[in-house]
C-alpha cells in the first residue's frame, strides 16, 4: 500500500468515527423532538377540555387564540424534525458507504477502485457540499407518518371548529394575521433551505458480491 493510500485510509477511519457519532446524535435528537410534539399535542387536548370548564367550553375566544398561537410552535417542531431527518439520512448514507468500502478492502475484492470513486463522491456531496440524499417530499412524509399526523389533525380540527363557531373578533383577527404571517415566513424559509437540496451521485454505485 502506498503512503498516499495509507494516509487516505487513516483519514477515512477518523471520518467514520465522526460520522457514526453524528448519526447517533441526530437520531437521538429526532426521537426527542417527536416526543416533545406528542407531549404538546396532548397538552393542547387537555387544555381545551379543561380551560373554562363547563361555564365556557371550547370554543371560546381565549382557548381558541391559545390553540391558534400554538400552530407556529408545532410547525417549528416539524421543521426541526425534518432537519434532523435530513441530517440523519446524510450521515447514514456516508456511514453505509464507508462500511461497504471497508468490507471490499478487507476482502480484497476487485471493486475497490470503482467503489472508492463512488465513496469520494458521496463524501463530497453529503459531507462537504451538505446536499441531501433524500427528497424533501419523503422527508416530510416520513415525519408526518412517524409523529405529526394526529397532532396536525387535532389542531386543524380545533382551528376549523373555532373559526366556524366564533365571531371574527378583533383579537382573533389580529392573532390570525400575526400567525399567518409567521407561517408564511416559516414555510418559505423551509423550502428554501439549501440543506434540503436533493442530489444523487453521478457515479453509479457498484454491485458488491457479499459472501
Amino acid at each position: 500500500m502506498s503512503e498516499d493510500n495509507s494516509s487516505n485510509d487513516k483519514w477515512l477511519d477518523v471520518l467514520y468515527g465522526r460520522v457514526n457519532d453524528q448519526f447517533v446524535l441526530s437520531r437521538t435528537s429526532q426521537q426527542n423532538t417527536h416526543h416533545w410534539v406528542i407531549s404538546l399535542a396532548l397538552a393542547l387536548i387537555t387544555a381545551v377540555l379543561t380551560l373554562g370548564g363547563n361555564e365556557e367550553p371550547y370554543p371560546s375566544e381565549f382557548n381558541f387564540v391559545a390553540i391558534l398561537v400554538s400552530l407556529p410552535l408545532m410547525f417549528r417542531f416539524f421543521v426541526r424534525s425534518c432537519l434532523e431527518t435530513s441530517i440523519q439520512n446524510r450521515w447514514m448514507v456516508i456511514r453505509n458507504a464507508l462500511d461497504e468500502y471497508n468490507y471490499i478492502k478487507s476482502n480484497n475484492l476487485n471493486q475497490i477502485s470503482e467503489y472508492k470513486k463512488y465513496l469520494d463522491e458521496v463524501i463530497s456531496l453529503y459531507y462537504f457540499s451538505w446536499k441531501s440524499p433524500t427528497k424533501i417530499e419523503k422527508i416530510i412524509w416520513d415525519n408526518i407518518r412517524l409523529a405529526y399526523f394526529w397532532p396536525f389533525v387535532v389542531i386543524v380540527i380545533l382551528l376549523t371548529w373555532g373559526y366556524i363557531a366564533l365571531p371574527n373578533t378583533k383579537m382573533i383577527c389580529i392573532t390570525s394575521i400575526i400567525v399567518s404571517s409567521f407561517m408564511v415566513y416559516e414555510i418559505v424559509s423551509f423550502f428554501n433551505y439549501k440543506g434540503f437540496k436533493y442530489e444523487k451521485p453521478e457515479t453509479k454505485k457498484p454491485h458488491i458480491d457479499f459472501v
